[in-house]
């Protein structure tokens, strides 16, 4: 059979083939190309049109394949192959562009070595070699190299590099300087500028050196294999109108643009009222006739103007107390890094109203900064109130008439304009801003809701004793969020709280049915370590000491403060008492010492001397116990915990009163048998009348009989005054009993010093905490049936009896849903919320049943941690918490 060329040679076109390094990882073996092994009796190896090559699969590498090889060169040219050998599937065409040079013809090519596999395979050789004498004569019988008159033993040797590689790379074929028997030609060839036998020489000399293989700049370098792909917190934006996922834009009832707008109304009303007496008084030469010192206009000009200002004032505390709580959820919800960076270290709750709060101006939030600022202010027009009319005798009439103090006036009406533009601005500010919250953080249990499958934890490892600065030196450079979540893994699986956007889920597992959290790997002595060794390691000494556990209680609240208090106090009544009723100055009136007499606008340095000094005075007071009241608030959740035997849900995880109106958190605290706490909230609010009889009980006018100017007081309204003092005085001996309870290790008014105490308590997988959609069905879990008797949340009722368990599945990125709830139908409490202690069953369902406390408890980790937990659990964490009482007997 004769095979006709479709081409001349005495035109043919033969340029320098070039080298070229294919992706695919496919090769053609050097017995099918260039050794001829098929059987000498096949009819196929006869037909040259039939003859094809198969392609096998190159093995893999786990370090280096073809695709990493230092030999790949451009793509413009291809290498020609020769299909010899047995049937073979068409390799893929590929076009070759070669330039055109002058060609070199060559009367010899290399020899093929057979290679005999068998000692018939030696007979066989000759045959075979025939054959493919056979194939090349009718194509050209002067040579048998792929290009004529090219030396074709670099592609011979390249193409059996191809083939052990992978050997190569593993270093199972190593080479050396002399010649190699795995090569069935001499090592020193020409590589006809290809490059390829300078890259292995120079690679011979590195082998024998024991140097790595060199790589050059050109390596086309695999990309590496994708690593693992770990299960992280990933942001979820759901729909608008989406009905299963509410907007997360929560405020605060009384920040709402209904009750802030009546606010405003009000302030508007007093800001009339007073720019209008202002202007009257001073166009009509006095607002009204001057009858007698204490009667009914007295009261209107000298204590309804004050008594409006305070109830405006307690009304705008409550504005910022509401604030206060919101602020920190708004930065962490925020697009800006600053304020999520800073969201966990502003405080939660009033501690102090003396001073301004300056802290959001470095939380990135000016608005809310220069708000706090004005309402600072504001307070302070409580004594201008108490000082803004006198009285004045009218030539022109004959008669003594009230008269407004323009200076006085005008400076109160300036501080109202302020508080109408800052609450303006700052209702715009809110409306805009997205606080994150589903419903108002008010208590503990609102934040522990929030850390349900949060995965902020392990950057609060130790911080149950931290101190502010560390707390500020660990988590100063995170930026968490508070929002809807799901994982990379389960991006059906949404979920509520506070997280990092990337950061690495909790793991879980179930363990005896019950879902449990993979907690790391516990930490051992070291080996060195005598004295570790020989007690227990789970010990922790640090939380033990008094020194740590009771390190913190507000300077004021201390007990060299509060005996200085009570002292200062009981001398300063008895003085009082003294001065007022000796000789009885007070009723027949005393000298003023300053000159009385008022000027055209209205202002008597006696007057405003007795009047807005005293209420300068009471006003400090009253803001000095009403730090004192919120302090104590604050506090008394964490006083409850610390007693002997823990306490409720209700008196400590769900106790709110720093967010609670002046009589709702004296009630809230009767019924939580909380005395002290309703007592002092309670004289707080009768030391709001302080500064408003302070101001207007002390009253300078002529007595005829004496033809004198002298300061009297108005009897009723003194004697007010010294029997709130004398309560004021009284209520500071309320401070001394079970102070040291509510101490901690350090504050708790913040959302880092809170988790603190969380990061590693068992409490965050209690069902009560599972995935609450309101905040009715988280009082519900908490309380159970006490509370639906109360009638407070009967609408919660199906939280407890709707089954809603789903399967789970142990899942290192944690279970795809927490149960909520169990059937009650067999008797059982929901798993979680039922515990074994002294072999009685307890449920959610007695709300006596289950104690939460503050203590040394067995954390998730299996450690020693000091923080808020049950007081008993059953299972392998059977021990109980040791609370304050333990802890006072080491003192």
């Amino acid at each position: 059979m004769s095979l006709e060329p479709p081409f001349s040679l005495k035109h043919t076109n033969v340029s320098r083939p070039q080298l070229l390094h294919s992706d695919s990882k496919q090769s053609i073996t050097a017995s099918e190309d260039f050794y001829s092994l098929s059987d000498p009796n096949s009819s196929e190896s006869d037909d040259p049109s039939k003859l094809t090559n198969i392609r096998f699969q190159t093995p893999p590498s786990r370090f280096r394949t073809p695709q990493q090889s230092h030999e790949r060169v451009h793509s413009e040219t291809t290498l020609p192959t020769v299909n010899i050998g047995k049937k073979r599937l068409p390799p893929q065409t590929q076009t070759a562009h070669l330039s055109p040079t002058s060609p070199t013809f060559s009367e010899k090519s290399i020899a093929r070595k057979p290679v005999p596999t068998s000692p018939s395979d030696g007979q066989d050789a000759e045959l075979r070699d025939s054959k493919f004498s056979q194939i090349q004569h009718p194509m050209d019988s002067e040579s048998l190299s792929t290009t004529p008159g090219m030396d074709d033993t670099p592609y011979i040797r390249f193409a059996i590099d191809q083939l052990t590689r992978d050997e190569e790379v593993r270093g199972s074929r190593q080479y050396t300087t002399a010649e190699d028997e795995d090569y069935p030609v001499d090592r020193i060839v020409s590589d006809e500028g290809l490059g390829y036998g300078a890259q292995e020489r120079d690679r011979q000399r590195r082998i024998s050196r024991g140097l790595p293989p060199r790589h050059p700049q050109h390596t086309a370098t695999r990309k590496p294999d994708p690593p693992i792909q770990r299960d992280i917190f990933v942001p979820y934006q759901p729909s608008p109108n989406s009905f299963q996922y509410p907007p997360l834009n929560f405020m605060p009832g009384i920040l709402r643009p209904v009750w802030l707008g009546l606010y405003l109304f009000l302030c508007l009303l007093m800001l009339a009222g007073l720019i209008f007496c202002a202007v009257y008084s001073n166009q009509n030469q006095g607002l009204w006739e001057y009858i007698s010192f204490g009667d009914n206009r007295y009261f209107v000009f000298e204590y309804l103007p004050t008594l409006f200002g305070i109830i405006i004032l307690i009304w705008l505390f409550q504005i910022q107390i509401a604030l206060q709580r919101t602020a920190p959820f708004i930065a962490m919800a925020s697009e800006s890094q600053k304020q999520r960076s800073e969201a966990v270290f502003l405080e939660l709750y009033p501690m102090q109203f003396l001073l301004p709060k300056l802290e959001h101006f470095r939380a990135g939030q000016p608005v809310i900064g220069v708000c706090y600022v004005i309402f600072w202010l504001f307070s302070w027009t409580i004594p201008l109130l108490a000082s803004s009319f006198n009285v004045r005798y009218h030539t022109a009439s004959g008669s003594w008439r009230w008269i407004a103090v323009q200076g006085v006036i005008w400076t109160t009406a300036v501080l109202y304009i302020l508080l109408i533009l800052a609450l303006t601005a700052l209702g715009a500010y809110i409306t805009r801003k997205t606080t994150g919250l589903k419903w108002d953080p008010r208590s503990i249990a609102d934040i522990i809701a929030l850390l349900e499958r949060s995965n902020i934890m392990n950057d609060y490892s130790g911080s149950e004793t931290f101190v502010e600065d560390e707390f500020r030196q660990r988590l100063g450079n995170r930026t968490d969020r508070i929002g809807y979540w799901h994982t990379s893994k389960r991006t059906n699986d949404i979920f509520y709280g506070i997280g990092e956007e990337g950061g690495a889920t909790r793991r879980y597992s179930i363990e005896q049915g019950r879902i449990r959290e993979k907690a790391p790997e516990r930490q051992y002595p070291a080996p060195g370590d005598v004295e570790a060794q020989r007690g227990d390691f789970s010990i922790r000494m640090d939380i033990r000491s008094a020194g740590v556990r009771l390190r913190y209680l507000p300077w004021y609240l201390k007990d060299t403060f509060v005996i200085m208090w009570i002292v200062i106090a009981i001398v300063l009544l008895l003085a009082f008492f003294v001065v007022s009723f000796v000789n009885s100055k007070t009723r027949y009136g005393f000298l003023p010492q300053v000159p009385a007499r008022a000027n055209s606008a209205g202002f008597s340095a006696s007057n405003f001397l007795f009047s807005f000094v005293p209420a300068v005075i009471a006003h400090f007071l009253f803001l000095a116990f009403l730090s004192l009241d919120y302090s104590l608030r604050a506090l008394q959740p964490y006083a409850s915990l610390s007693a002997p035997g823990g306490a409720t849900a209700e008196a400590s995880l769900l106790a709110d009163y720093p967010c609670r109106l002046p009589l709702s958190v004296t009630v809230s605290a009767i019924a939580n048998r909380h005395f002290r706490t309703a007592f002092v909230s309670l004289v707080s609010l009768t030391a709001a009348t302080l500064p408003v009889l302070a101001g207007g009980c002390f009253w300078t006018q002529f007595y005829p009989n004496s033809t004198q100017v002298r300061v009297a007081a108005h009897l009723p309204a003194y004697y007010a005054l010294c029997f709130f003092l004398a309560l004021y005085a009284i209520s500071l001996f309320a401070l001394l009993p079970d102070r040291r309870r509510a101490a901690l290790p350090h504050r708790a008014s913040t959302l880092a010093e809170i988790i603190s105490w969380l990061y590693q308590s068992q409490i965050l997988t209690d069902r009560a905490f599972a995935r609450p959609y309101t905040k009715a069905d988280l009082v519900t879990k908490l309380m159970g049936a006490a509370y639906m008797e109360k009638g407070w949340a009967a609408r919660s009722l199906t939280a407890l009896t709707t089954p809603s368990r789903r399967n789970l599945q142990e899942d290192e990125a944690g279970p795809s849903a927490l149960p909520v709830a169990e059937k009650r139908g067999k008797g059982k409490a929901p798993m979680g919320d039922e515990e074994e202690a002294g072999g009685k069953r307890m449920s959610l369902l007695d709300p006596g049943a289950i104690r939460y406390g503050f203590g040394i408890h067995v954390g998730r980790d299996g450690l020693e941690h000091l923080g808020i937990d049950r007081v008993k659990r059953g299972g392998q964490h059977g021990r109980e918490m040791v609370l304050y009482e333990e802890q006072r007997r080491e003192l």
